[in-house]
Formats: structure tokens, sequence, C-alpha cells
């Protein structure tokens, strides 16, 4: 029998003072990705985890990196719930009407960097542990709950420190996943990220020269890679949608990061670009890599003496479960009871690593948690009300779905 919804959400409010002041924390301690290394954050995760009686400990591939890992239970029936503890920088302060790293609270909301992308993750996973104990939802003989606290996921989910270490350790025995990001929807994959460096080569001379003026000496990059992005911007991937990615396709954008130029007065004779694609699950990127060799040759042909290459910086695949599994239908069920609103089973379109998850034969939710937004950008909040809904939710799908699949 599932969890009653009314004593498990009070359980879970009890909690709502100390999830605020951890999570504040949290967003107190900077961890943005190459820069503020995670080890810092990491050990709070694990003195909060010793406060709570919860065992925890660090696992590093790099030990200014670590990841945590907390744990519950002695079984071989096992979920895990993951998070990210790395951030994206928080840019331009002028744009903050919160100051970054405070954790300030208005109107019900913690602002902050990594507020709601991902470390409401990490303070609802860990106070589900606590709730599962609390209320004697698992078996602590036969089943095993994880809170994964992983590193390095902003650099493009690729890293080898984070999710990949520990599955390559085999230190994620387990059977499903959720990955803790806030969430409006039951989130059933994510598309796959091409990132490419592109990189134009022409031939520099005087701007004010002759030979320029005649155009018998100079080949400019800024402008021939242009041409090229502009090309990009209006190439169209045909795309089939797997259910629950409808409303997503192929997306291209050229330029997220351009420089080109050495001087005012020289024409330019290199100049680099990056461009982000989104592919949708179970698109193959060697064809989309196709098309942008096509371009690449159609520019070359129309700019004499122009050269243009490019490298692959990311490059990992869209990933899903079925919007009929039985986590997916799970959390959905839990979204009704809880919220009085049954969340849509859709694919997100960010990448994330949950398709390293899959890919290894773990069914995963690739987003599912509290409610927040602006992640990535300036005053990223979470709506602190709904974290010990959501540890409540948490407790009740890892009940169940260990209970069916383990048969008890």
């Amino acid at each position: 029998m599932p969890p009653a919804s009314e004593p498990l959400v009070r359980s879970a409010k009890a909690y709502s003072a100390a999830m605020t002041e951890f999570l504040r924390d949290l967003v107190r301690i900077p961890s943005v990705n190459g820069r503020d290394p995670e080890a810092a954050l990491a050990g709070r995760v694990l003195q909060e985890a010793q406060k709570l009686g919860i065992p925890c400990r660090l696992e590093a591939k790099d030990e200014k990196r670590p990841n945590a890992l907390a744990t519950l239970g002695e079984g071989s029936a096992g979920f895990a719930l993951i998070a990210h503890m790395d951030t994206v920088a928080e840019g331009n302060t002028d744009r903050w009407t919160h100051a970054p790293f405070a954790g300030e609270i208005e109107g019900g909301r913690l602002f902050g960097r990594g507020a709601a992308d991902n470390k409401a993750g990490i303070a609802c996973g860990l106070y589900t542990l606590a709730l599962l104990r609390d209320q004697g939802l698992l078996d602590l003989a036969r089943q095993k709950v994880l809170l994964a606290c992983v590193a390095d996921e902003e650099s493009g989910a690729c890293s080898s420190l984070g999710v990949r270490h520990l599955l390559d350790q085999n230190l994620l025995p387990v059977g499903s996943a959720i990955y803790t990001y806030t969430s409006d929807i039951v989130c059933t994959g994510h598309r796959g990220l091409l990132r490419l460096e592109v990189k134009a080569e022409g031939q520099s001379v005087h701007a004010g020269a002759l030979e320029w003026h005649r155009r018998r000496h100079g080949v400019n990059a800024v402008t021939g890679l242009a041409d090229l992005l502009l090309r990009l911007e209006n190439l169209t991937i045909p795309a089939i949608a797997p259910p629950g990615f409808e409303k997503l396709g192929c997306t291209i954008t050229p330029g997220t990061q351009f420089s080109g130029g050495i001087y005012e007065s020289i024409v330019p004779d290199a100049a680099t670009a990056v461009v982000d694609i989104r592919l949708l699950p179970g698109q193959d990127s060697a064809g989309v890599l196709a098309e942008v060799d096509r371009l690449l040759a159609e520019v070359e042909g129309s700019r004499r003496g122009l050269r243009l290459s490019y490298t692959i910086k990311v490059n990992i695949p869209g990933a899903s479960v079925p919007t009929n599994h039985p986590l997916v239908t799970l959390a959905q069920d839990y979204t009704e009871r809880f919220t009085g609103r049954r969340w849509a089973a859709e694919g997100a379109g960010p990448a994330n690593e949950g398709y390293m998850l899959i890919s290894a034969g773990i069914p995963t939710l690739c987003g599912f948690g509290p409610t927040g937004g602006k992640p990535h950008a300036p005053d990223e909040w979470v709506q602190l009300d709904s974290l010990p809904v959501t540890a409540a939710m948490y407790a009740g799908i890892i009940h169940d779905y260990l209970r069916k699949e383990g048969g008890i």
C-alpha cells in the first residue's frame, strides 16, 4: 500500500526549516564550474548527512572535485537520487536584484545561483533519505537508496568526474533513478547536444591598402565565418520526435560564442565561433555533421582563399524512457495526489547526464523536483514550500517503486 499522504507530507514539513537553512548554506558556497571546485560544497553535504545520522562519504576521481554519496539501507534493490553540485557563473551581478550567493529569501522564494539548478535537489534528496528512515518506508536489509551529489555536470554533461566515474566504479548499484532538477513536468528524457568550435582562416592585409580595395590580397575570416553561421541559422534538419518530445525538434544555435580580428585596421585572418546543436533522442549526429560539412564546402567555394574547419567539443546523445514506464506513471500519480495536478510526461530541451544512466540500463527521470525558475539566469529561484512536498513525493515514489520491483 502507498504511504498515507497527509502523515508523509506532515512529517516532511517538520523538516522545512532545516531544509531551508541547508539550502541557504549550499547557495552561499560558490561552486561555479571552472572556478570554484566542489570540495567545499561536498563537505557541507557530508556535514548535514552526519547531523541527520545518514551514512555519507566522499568519492573522487579528482580530490579537489569529489562526489558526495549518502546511503540508506544495505539491500540489493536500489534507487538513486542524483543532483549535481556545480553551477554556471553568476554573470553580471548588476542584473541581479538579489545577491547571487547570499541565499536571500523574499515572497516564499529563495534566490541565488544554483538554487534551482541543482542545489534545491540536493536538499530535497538528503531529507528524503531522512524521511524514508523516520517513516519506516524502507526495508533496510533488502533495499538501498542513494543520494549522489556529483561534480562537473555543467561542463557539458560529459564529464568523467561525476556520474560517469560513479558508474565506472560500480558505485550506483541501482535499478532506477531520479535527477532532482526543479520542474513542473515528469521529465522522461532530454535532447542530445552536439557542440562545435568552428574556425575560419583567411589572409590579413591593411584595411586601407589598394590591394584590399581591389580584392587582390586579403581574405576576411570574420565575414566568411559569419556567412557560415547565417547559413547554419537557416538550416532545417527534420527529425522524428519520440513520445514526450512532440514540442521539441533539432535546434541549431550558431555563434553562442564568437571571436575574431587582431586590430582595428587589419582585415581579420582568423575567427572562431561555437555552434550549439540540440538533437532529439535517436537522432544520429553523423547526419547533422554531414550537413555542416556541406555548408562549409559551399562557403569555401564562394569565398576564394577562405578555409573553414571545426572540432567537436561535446557530442552526447539524447535519451528517454517510455512515457508509460512504471516510474513515470508512478511519479504522475504522486504529483496528482500531492499537488492536485497530474504533471505531464515530457522530454526536456537542455541536456543532462540522464543519458549516462539510461544507457547503463537504469531507467531515469531526467528532471523531477521542486518548483523553481530562471536557471542559468539572474535571480534564479526556488519555491521554499515545494521542498518538503518534493521530499514527500520522492519518498512515496521510492517506497512504491521498490516494493513493486522487489515483489514485496
